[in-house]
C-alpha cells in the first residue's frame, strides 16, 4: 500500500529528505521517499512507471525502488530556464 509521506510532520519529512540528500548516489530509496523529494505523490510515480517515463526503477516482487543517481538525473533533465523551453520539449 502506497503511503504519502507529505502527511507526516515537517520534522519527519525533513528527516527523510536529509537521509536522501546525504546518501551516496548508488543508494536505493522506496517510492515514498522519492515522491517526497520530487514533491509529487507516490501515485504519480506509479503512473509514470506505467507511462514508461524516463525515470528508471527496480521492482522485486511488489517492492519498487529508485537509485538516487537516477532520481537526480531525471530531475536535472526536467530543469528548464524559462517556460518557452517547454514548448520545444
Amino acid at each position: 500500500m502506497l503511503k504519502d509521506l507529505r502527511n507526516l510532520s515537517e520534522k519527519e519529512q525533513q528527516e527523510y529528505l536529509d537521509r536522501f540528500i546525504l546518501a551516496n548516489e548508488e543508494q536505493k530509496f522506496p517510492q515514498e521517499v522519492v515522491a517526497l523529494y520530487l514533491d509529487c505523490s507516490p501515485w504519480t510515480l506509479a503512473r509514470m512507471r506505467c507511462d514508461q517515463s524516463s525515470l528508471p526503477f527496480s521492482k522485486i516482487g511488489r517492492r519498487v525502488s529508485y537509485k538516487k543517481k537516477d532520481v537526480l538525473k531525471y530531475e536535472q533533465s526536467k530543469t528548464v530556464l524559462n517556460t518557452a523551453q517547454l514548448a520545444t520539449i
